[in-house]
């Protein structure tokens, strides 16, 4: 059926809203369409019918916009920006309201869209002709990295086009592919891939083989994309990642980069007075055990540094004061969470740094000793100073002992046992010396009692907390012996019970505050208030107790246990897993009587022993009832 269209020109203030408009979200990228229009002018005409508005005097005619509601849209965006002159005349067709449902229909369900591959090649061919790529996304209303996007997708190889045109593959897989610019390489990914290895992860892993994420990797963090690009670096980007992730291909040259950087930082500290430095790139815990950390001393800091401490403190101080409010409020945001784990990190890194700038080592010590320059796991420069070789070690403990011999008002260290003979002294004498030496260090040490209560509890976080109780050695004979294994060994179920719960929640408390270097708690114990260095001493000496079986008499805990006013039904009750699985039908009839909860003996006397456990449990719950071990003896 022919119909004969009617072309009008309306001026854009006439155009209305249609109920006759069959799509319901036409408003979606008005903004693209707006750019498009502004480049290239509007190329369809709108539909639209005669509508009147208004009643009486107000009564008007406007015209509703069938099809075309989007272009309508963009239309007056470009007005208000200036974009367009008022008043605008927009050419329209004139269709009669029985028709307006069916022309919009036709018109939006008509179109055949546009494959993506033909997209593709369509800006490609514009950047082909000449036009920028910033011209291209300004024309079109895109931004420019869906152009970017856009080109190397048109850059797949035509075998994989072909596929995608095919539906062969999906879009998700072809951008993994458009990683490479190889068409071999794409191919091949593809090809010799089984269907089940055609993931976009797996794709994107294939084509990356030898190759560093930069984001990740702590040596290409350390060099810099632009040093790296700079030196000839190849650097292939996923413009589909969200984080437009870069692969650098040449590890070669990136370690060599990356030597040449340590290198000269490894001359700047070498100036220090180190008898070596040595740069590498890597350094993990075999490497380390081939030395001796050399002892130091901490300086006192200056004034900027102890002001920069307290402000990370201060600040420390007001995180947790927003943790403690986090977990008081009925609703808190992941974010504010995440916000704050990362500044503490960021703190205690800082902390770290500056408490590293403070040691110092003697002249003698760095007339031996080195350093070692490497790159820290967040692609930062990490200088590790203070490191004796074992032969420099040997050469230092013998220059010592070469000291030791000389007679005289210089020497500042007891002597060995067994020195005496070679230093002119008698063994005797010497330990004569010592005695007093160690009596005066007693009672210099008892008049300092914190200094006394931290070196008491360095020896025992050195135990408890530390991960070589034996590195550090500690003037004070104090050997405590932790039981923690021998007691989950008799007892398989004590990690789940509450006192074992609370006692590593303690410990956990207590650990999170330690400095990260483990020679560096002496000073920060020295440092604590009293009443928290008691606290932590409390804990540490817990830890030491042992009650298990001892032969002889009551047990010797049973004083301290009393002292203490210990009452073990607030730690323990009976079972089945904890006492009533272990132990003959006799006793647990036996603890029922004595807990006053034994009715029907002869009844559960005839149950089968699952079937009184059972019981028995649900009857004993409740009723503090203990066996006799752990009870507490009388005086």
């Amino acid at each position: 059926m022919e119909h004969r269209k009617e072309l009008l020109g309306i001026e854009l203030s006439q155009l209305v809203t249609s109920p006759f408009n069959v799509r319901r979200h036409s408003s979606g990228q008005v903004e693209e369409l707006a750019a498009l229009i502004d480049a290239q002018g509007l190329l369809h005409n709108l539909v639209v019918t005669e509508q009147v508005v208004g009643k009486g005097r107000a009564r008007q005619v406007r015209f509703a916009v069938a099809a075309g509601e989007r272009r309508r849209r963009a239309l007056m965006l470009l007005q208000q920006r200036g974009r367009l002159p008022t008043p605008f005349v927009v050419p329209c067709e004139l269709v009669p309201p029985e028709r307006a449902r069916e022309v919009s229909l036709a018109e939006n369900s008509g179109r055949e869209a546009m494959h993506p591959a033909d997209e593709f090649d369509a800006f490609k061919a514009l950047i082909d002709e000449g036009k920028g790529v910033e011209d291209v996304a300004a024309r079109f209303g895109v931004s420019v990295l869906t152009v970017q996007r856009r080109l190397r997708l048109s850059n797949v190889s035509s075998r994989l086009l072909a596929l995608y045109r095919e539906d062969g593959i999906n879009l998700d897989q072809l951008m993994a592919l458009a990683l490479s610019e190889d068409h071999a390489a794409q191919e091949r990914a593809w090809f010799e891939a089984q269907p089940w290895d055609r993931t976009p992860a797996v794709l994107r892993r294939v084509l990356t083989v030898g190759q560093v994420e930069a984001s990740r990797d702590a040596m290409a963090r350390f060099v810099g994309i632009e040093a790296y690009e700079a030196a000839g670096g190849v650097v292939r980007r996923d413009l589909f990642d969200d984080d437009c992730s870069r692969y650098l291909a040449d590890l070669d040259l990136l370690r060599r980069l990356a030597y040449e950087k340590l290198g000269t930082l490894a001359a700047e500290v070498r100036g220090e007075g180190w008898a070596w430095v040595e740069p590498r790139l890597d350094v993990d815990s075999p490497a380390l055990r081939q030395f001796t950390p050399a002892e130091h001393m901490a300086r006192v800091p200056t004034a900027q540094e102890q002001a920069d401490l307290d402000e990370l403190d201060a600040r420390s101080a007001e995180l947790e004061r927003e943790v403690d409010a986090l977990d008081e409020a009925t609703e808190w945001s992941a974010d504010d969470a995440e916000r704050i784990d990362l500044e503490e990190q960021a703190i205690d890194q800082r902390r770290k740094l500056i408490l590293a700038g403070l040691r110092t080592w003697s002249p003698v010590l760095m007339s031996r000793a080195g350093a070692l320059v490497t790159i820290s796991r967040e692609g930062e420069a990490e200088v590790l100073r203070g490191l004796l070789r074992e032969g420099d070690r040997k050469a230092l403990v013998a220059a010592r002992h070469k000291a030791a011999r000389q007679v005289g008002p210089e020497r500042t260290e007891a002597p060995s046992p067994g020195e005496g003979s070679r230093s002119g002294c008698s063994d005797s004498l010497l330990r004569r010396l010592a005695a007093h030496r160690t009596m005066a260090l007693q009672v210099t040490l008892a008049r300092h009692t914190q200094a006394a209560l931290a070196s008491l509890a360095h020896v025992f976080v050195q135990g408890l907390f530390g991960e070589d109780f034996h590195r550090v050695r500690s003037p004070l004979q104090v050997s405590p012996v932790y039981c923690r294994s021998a007691l989950e060994v008799a007892a398989d179920d004590l990690k789940t019970g509450r006192a074992a719960q609370q006692f590593d929640a303690l410990t956990e408390t207590w650990r999170a505050r330690f400095p990260a270097e483990q020679g560096e708690w002496l000073g920060w114990l020295i440092g604590l208030p009293q009443s928290e260095l008691l606290e932590l001493l409390s804990l540490c000496v817990a830890s030491t107790v042992n009650a298990l079986p001892a032969a002889g008499g009551p047990h010797e805990t049973d004083a301290l246990s009393r002292a203490l006013g210990l009452d073990m039904a607030e730690w323990w009750e009976p079972s089945a897993t904890s006492y009533l699985n272990h132990v003959p039908k006799s006793l647990i009839l036996q603890a029922l009587q004595e807990a006053g909860v034994g009715e029907g003996a002869e009844k559960l006397a005839t149950m089968k022993k699952t079937e009184l456990v059972t019981a028995a449990a649900a009857r004993l719950a409740g009723t503090r009832w203990m066996p006799a071990v752990l009870r507490i003896a009388p005086d």
